[in-house]
């Protein structure tokens, strides 16, 4: 059975296994990042500003977590990249208007000619690709856009692995500390962690379609049934 290392959070990695275990593979938890909320008056200035919203961009489930841990949204619009922040936003209370299912940057080209007129809110996460931000406040009447979390490199286990799977750059960066990129076949989700490999040296070998680990496991799987 091939292993497939699992680099996001501890807080999420588990759950991004699943689709790894469900179609054959050996996923090893190996977390590279610890996340890091923004302080108190950040976090409360993100929630006054979101109530005053026309439209609440969420990019990740963790933001949710992060502002409204008690479940409480605002009553507003949601835009959201993909179907698990969908999901999250819905399954508690949330009305969900726009969702990308491929990404902050298509999801920012979907919004750009409908928010000329509106108060946009976009909380995320330090090192988000700016491109998606700038777009969105260059269209919209107004916008908010505020960090309100940082993920934190660290170094893994060194747990033998067939393929490294990566879901942000800062992942990228903590393998790194402890590990080379050169000792697996790497999966990416998304542009700016392909970038990130990309820059350190190392070869992309496998692209989720969409970003979710599910998208990312059948991508793991098809190129490893290709390969044997």
């Amino acid at each position: 059975m091939k292993t497939v290392a699992v680099t996001t959070s501890s807080d999420r990695a588990s759950a991004a296994a699943i689709p790894f275990t469900f179609l054959g593979l050996q996923p090893m938890l190996l977390p590279c990042i610890s996340v890091e909320s923004a302080g108190a008056s950040t976090l409360a200035a993100v929630r006054e500003a979101a109530q005053d919203a026309d439209l609440l961009v969420v990019s990740s489930p963790r933001t949710i977590d992060i502002l409204w841990p008690d479940g409480s949204l605002p009553d507003v619009e949601f835009a959201v990249v993909g179907a698990s922040s969908s999901r999250t936003v819905k399954d508690r209370g949330g009305r969900v208007a726009v969702t990308g299912a491929r990404g902050s940057a298509q999801l920012a080209e979907i919004l750009a000619p409908l928010v000329g007129d509106k108060h946009v809110v976009w909380p995320h996460a330090d090192g988000a690709d700016p491109a998606p931000l700038l777009k969105l406040s260059s269209s919209a009447a107004r916008f908010t856009g505020q960090t309100i979390y940082t993920s934190v490199p660290i170094a893994p286990f060194p747990d033998p692995v067939d393929v490294i799977s990566f879901a942000s750059p800062s992942a990228v960066t903590g393998w790194q500390i402890s590990r080379s990129l050169a000792e697996a076949a790497i999966a990416v989700i998304g542009a700016t962690t392909r970038q990130a490999v990309i820059g350190a040296g190392a070869t992309v070998a496998i692209v989720a379609p969409d970003p979710t680990f599910q998208s990312l496991a059948q991508a793991v799987s098809e190129y490893l049934g290709a390969a044997s």
